[in-house]
């Protein structure tokens, strides 16, 4: 089923498809039910050998985030420069391409129905995954794209812009999938027995559909105590009579209907002047103790910058012994907006091992615990390269030592290591 869909969607693209790791090496003697009693699960070898085998086993992932090679031609830890032939409706990026569509349809292959995944990617390949995801997830389950500011200054060997940003590329499994949101940061500077609110909207509708006649049965006399700001929908000595009339005394209408009012009328504060407004609480509807919002497709926050993801693995590991890291609270966001707490995550493209990292820290404020499932390919560092010099020779290492150093701060943190086929475990 899965060589089946690979080959649908390369034909449809007039891609070749690949199945080097899409056999059976990838069998392991790992079973994935271990995962109910770890944190973290890292697979070290190609993560197309390591998806299938979830796909095999029936794995069911809630979000899956990665950080694919961004095909810049540069020489890091790894290599990253696949260019195909020139010829194609794709040209170079044809090679780029032929290697994340078998991951990217296994992946989707382990998500569940409700599950979101989300991509960093720069602007060299955003078009090309762009229109990979539109044809393995389809284009009605694209969720947004975020715009990430990733530098103050931005890139200055570019010639012409100083490129300071790239993508979060975000889709759902179905339609079914949405993200949660973020949670609403915003001051709330007022208090009574429901909790901390402030006052966001006048309760009487504007705008279009806002006369009288327009909703008849949303017309009706609200009872004020100036002092107070208490509302009630019932005549009470000392209570102001007000009707939702605009400042040049035309009939208007509220915004909910009396019964609904009834129900929600603590939500009601009325000013001095018998103005009608709404409260918005600081909880959210359902009662949980954070209320989200909806993301805004920019992110400009110091803290998601390079440069902090570079001094966060340098307090970390000593050195900058990954060339491309992303920050600590960069990754906690994504993972908190996109994900509920108790939910798997999936990272397969998991370098420094930072989203192992986002999800613990996340865990310390949660009675429900996300787990993760990490994959890094078991490639050769090269010997100049820095990491070399910290005792780490293949990619693995690092994000391995990543798990130990978490586990060293968190006694109970369980991870497990399988190196496919073979496996071993640290606790």
């Amino acid at each position: 089923m899965l060589k089946e869909e690979i080959i649908r969607v390369a034909s449809k693209l007039g891609l070749d498809p690949s199945f080097e790791a899409v056999a059976d090496r990838s069998a392991t003697e790992t079973k994935v039910d271990k995962q109910e009693s770890l944190d973290c699960l890292l697979y070290v070898g190609d993560n197309l050998a390591g998806l299938t085998h979830l796909v095999s086993n029936r794995v069911s992932v809630d979000f899956c985030y990665i950080d694919p090679p961004y095909n810049t031609g540069s020489r890091f830890l790894y290599e990253d420069r696949r260019n195909g032939s020139p010829q194609g409706p794709f040209g170079r990026h044809s090679a780029w391409m032929e290697f994340m569509l078998p991951r990217l349809v296994a992946s989707k292959e382990i998500m569940n129905d409700s599950a979101v995944i989300a991509i960093s990617i720069d602007d060299y390949e955003y078009a090309y995954l762009k229109v990979l995801m539109d044809s393995v997830f389809g284009e009605e389950c694209f969720v947004g794209s975020i715009i990430v500011c990733r530098s103050r200054n931005g890139k200055g060997g570019r010639k012409n812009i100083a490129s300071n940003h790239e993508y979060l590329l975000v889709y759902g499994r179905t339609t079914a999938a949405s993200v949660r949101g973020l949670p609403d940061t915003t001051e709330y500077d007022r208090l009574d027995e429901y909790g901390s609110y402030r006052l966001d909207g006048l309760f009487r509708k504007k705008g279009e559909g806002s006369l009288r006649e327009d909703r008849p049965n949303m017309y009706y006399p609200l009872y004020c105590d100036p002092v107070t700001g208490t509302v009630s929908l019932e005549p009470e000595g000392g209570l102001v009579e007000v009707y939702p009339k605009d400042s040049k005394g035309v009939d208007r209408r509220w915004l909910w209907g009396r019964e609904t009012a009834e129900t929600r009328v603590h939500q009601l504060y009325a000013s001095k002047n018998g103005v009608v407004y709404v409260k918005n609480y600081s909880h959210s509807a359902e009662g949980d103790n954070v209320k989200r919002i909806k993301s805004r497709s920019i992110w400009a926050k110091p803290e998601f910058y390079t440069e902090r993801a570079t001094n966060e693995l340098k307090a970390i590991f000593g050195e900058k012994i990954f060339d491309t890291p992303k920050a600590i609270g960069y990754i906690e966001t994504i993972v908190d907006m996109c994900s509920e707490p108790g939910d798997l995550v999936l990272d397969f493209f998991a370098g420094a091992g930072t989203t192992a990292h986002a999800v613990d820290n996340l865990n310390e404020a949660s009675t429900l615990k996300r787990k993760c499932i990490l994959m890094e390919n078991d490639t050769i560092i090269p010997e100049k390269h820095c990491a070399r010099s910290y005792g780490y020779k293949r990619v693995a290492d690092i994000t391995e030592a990543r798990l130990k150093m978490i586990s060293e701060r968190n006694e109970n943190y369980a991870f497990c290591v399988t190196k496919l086929p073979s496996s071993y475990c640290e606790t």
